[in-house]
């Protein structure tokens, strides 16, 4: 093809050949014949004319040199003579001196070496514009410089690796971060560098990558965390992002990834958990403590109460009945506010859970009157209660939580009135058939403004005279936000100063499908005959209690036998009969809960009825006691109707024989 090539040029040179012109003028690329001795151009095609910025005749016989300039490649000293060159070589790039100083490069390459019949030395050489492929060239060396300075300056470590998992590139930042030079780390094996956890995750991503490019499947990207070795072999944790890169042809060319050290991050996160862990743990020893203080004021509470029933069943003239009267009642006050601290306590530990069982609306609104009416009688105070007329009362719900809401709200409205009224409304909520709104409004001494805001707050009470002397503890209304909340709604307040208040609360409680519920019970509750005759074992370990509560269920017409502690009750339920246990939790040698074990191993007794005495209070003890093998419970402290009722809910259908 050469040799026909030349053979070509030869008959060029013969002025008598046009064609050979014409077919070297069409050559679709530049073309330039230089003599080799003189460096002068012999001829050129107009395409190499174009490139050049000049016709093809004013470039006759012009000095080669001034048409091009070879552009230095790096590590270069000087640029090689292009007719040194072998033809078919590979061409060399050149900057194309033009007249309007474009910036135009070409390839030029040497084609053919050939000698006119006066014996001229010739070159033939193509030249070709690459001036697009040298300006993106350019521009990739700027990029790859631009993307090394990024790399080598950065904080994280940013590394490449090949698909088969060798690394290729390592950022600087890897000797800060780990210890070794990039070189090192390089040469690295993924056990060197890698902890073994951290050696399956990372190996499982591999195979992750060539499942899905198997599949056809684009591979994932990966985000997780890493614990690498450091060259004093501690270990540190990294988060690390890596992105596959794939050629045109859809193959993976390698993996692109960067590892930033979260060794504070960790530690922060570990220093959290620690923390928490210790609140917690701050938090199981104030439940527990508050158990064992609600114990301990629980028993001499419910004496108190109990001993309060006892007297107030004996005969009495009118003012030793009017005194244990307000005993009684003070002791409620103080059973309120022990509760108050309880049930705060088990709100702040989710551990408070709302039954779920049909009443009726008006039960509760009565029950909350009945409670309060002597109360606004001996202050002079109108008490009213509305229901509108929409309000459908049989609801599903916590009726003990609901009354003690609004008794909350009732009691704060009555205890700071003077004079005028205290008025529930209910209504419903539009759109809401399950949503109640319930007010308590009043002509009381108002809330300030800034108080209005904080007032359902712990702890919070009015700082004033009034206020002062009114006591209380400032956990009822913060309770009463907590519970509403729980059953699906708030509280809130609008007030003024020396007008009166009214405290809202919304509630969601669906409406029942029973059109019969069971009212709530009296407060007057007495012994039924199926009490009357009962054989109750009673096991209490406080002896003052053990007395009292001997007192009262001989009061409701029950035989009582009594056990010091759980032991010995057990042995008196093998000795002789009773009808139902009454069994205190927390006793010496054996308590209620190991006692009630050990008497469910008795086959004979699997149905005999045991009742669990207890001043815990919270949901587990309750658990504890069912667990156990216990059929109900009864919290300390508790008034005479509680008992009965407790007693009248187990009454047993059997009796254990002598």
């Amino acid at each position: 093809m050469l040799d026909l090539i030349q053979n070509i040029l030869r008959r060029f040179l013969a002025p008598s050949q046009d064609g050979v012109r014409l077919l070297f003028e069409q050559a679709p690329f530049g073309v330039a014949m230089v003599d080799t001795a003189t460096g002068a151009v012999v001829s050129v095609n107009d395409n190499f004319a174009s490139l050049v910025g000049r016709t093809a005749s004013s470039l006759h016989q012009a000095p080669w040199s001034t048409l091009v300039r070879p552009v230095w490649q790096a590590g270069q000293t000087q640029a090689p003579d292009l007719f040194d060159q072998p033809p078919a070589a590979e061409g060399q790039v050149h900057q194309l001196l033009r007249t309007d100083d474009a910036r135009i490069f070409a390839e030029i390459s040497v084609f053919a070496r050939l000698t006119d019949r006066r014996g001229q030395s010739l070159c033939v050489v193509m030249v070709k514009d690459v001036s697009k492929q040298v300006a993106a060239q350019a521009q990739l060396r700027v990029s790859e410089e631009r993307l090394r300075v990024l790399t080598d300056s950065a904080l994280d470590v940013v590394w490449t690796m090949s698909p088969m998992g060798e690394l290729t590139y390592v950022s600087p930042a890897i000797e800060q971060l780990r210890g070794y030079t990039p070189e090192e780390a390089m040469k690295h094996t993924i056990d060197q560098t890698l902890t073994p956890d951290s050696q399956v995750v990372s190996l499982q991503y591999f195979v992750d990558v060539a499942t899905a490019m198997q599949q056809g499947l684009p591979p994932p990207e990966f985000r997780s965390e890493l614990e690498y070795w450091r060259k004093d072999g501690t270990r540190f944790w990294t988060e690390v992002l890596a992105f596959p890169l794939l050629g045109t042809d859809g193959s993976l060319v390698e993996i692109l990834g960067v590892s930033r050290d979260i060794s504070q991050r960790r530690l922060y996160e570990d220093s959290l958990r620690q923390a928490r862990q210790r609140a917690e743990q701050a938090n199981a020893a104030k439940t527990e403590f508050l158990a064992h203080v609600s114990h301990e004021i629980r028993t001499p509470m419910g004496a108190i109460l109990a001993l309060t029933d006892l007297a107030l069943n004996t005969p009495l003239d009118d003012h030793q009945r009017d005194l244990l009267s307000k005993s009684k009642t003070a002791g409620r006050l103080l059973l309120g506010i022990i509760n108050d601290i309880l049930d705060l306590s088990k709100l702040e530990h989710g551990q408070l859970v709302l039954a779920q069982l049909p009443f009726d609306l008006r039960d509760v609104l009565q029950q909350v009157s009945d409670l309060v009416c002597d109360a606004c009688v001996s202050k002079g105070l109108l008490y009213e209660v509305e229901i509108a007329p929409e309000v459908i009362t049989h609801r599903l719900g916590d009726a003990q939580r609901l009354a003690q809401v609004l008794l909350n709200l009732v009691g704060n409205a009555i205890k700071f009135t003077a004079q005028g009224h205290v008025r529930v409304r209910v209504r419903c909520v539009p759109g809401d058939d399950d949503a109640l709104h319930l007010e308590v409004q009043d002509t009381g001494i108002g809330l300030a403004p800034e108080l209005q805001d904080k007032v359902f707050e712990r702890f919070v009470q009015g700082d004033n005279e009034a206020t002062r002397a009114q006591g209380g503890t400032g956990l009822g209304l913060s309770i009463c936000q907590r519970l509403a909340r729980q059953m699906g709604g708030d509280v809130g307040v609008q007030s003024q100063v020396g007008v009166g208040s009214t405290f809202w609360t919304m509630v969601r409680l669906p409406v029942s499908s029973e059109d019969k519920v069971q009212p709530s019970q009296s407060q007057d509750a007495v012994a039924s005959d199926a009490v009357a005759g009962l054989h109750v074992l009673l096991a209490e370990d406080n002896l003052s209690m053990r007395g009292i509560l001997k007192q009262l269920l001989e009061l409701a017409g029950a035989q009582v036998s009594v056990a010091e502690n759980g032991q010995v009750a057990v042995q008196m339920v093998k000795d002789r009969h009773c009808d139902l246990v009454l069994m205190d939790i927390q006793m010496p040698v054996m308590g209620g809960l190991e006692a009630a074990r050990h008497i469910r191993k008795n086959p004979e007794y699997q149905a005999l009825p045991i009742v669990a005495l207890t001043a815990g209070g919270f949901t587990e003890d309750r658990e504890r006691c069912l667990e156990a093998g216990m059929n109900d419970y009864l919290m300390k402290p508790f008034e005479y109707k509680d008992l009965i009722e407790v007693l009248q809910r187990n009454v047993p259908g059997w009796r254990v024989k002598a």
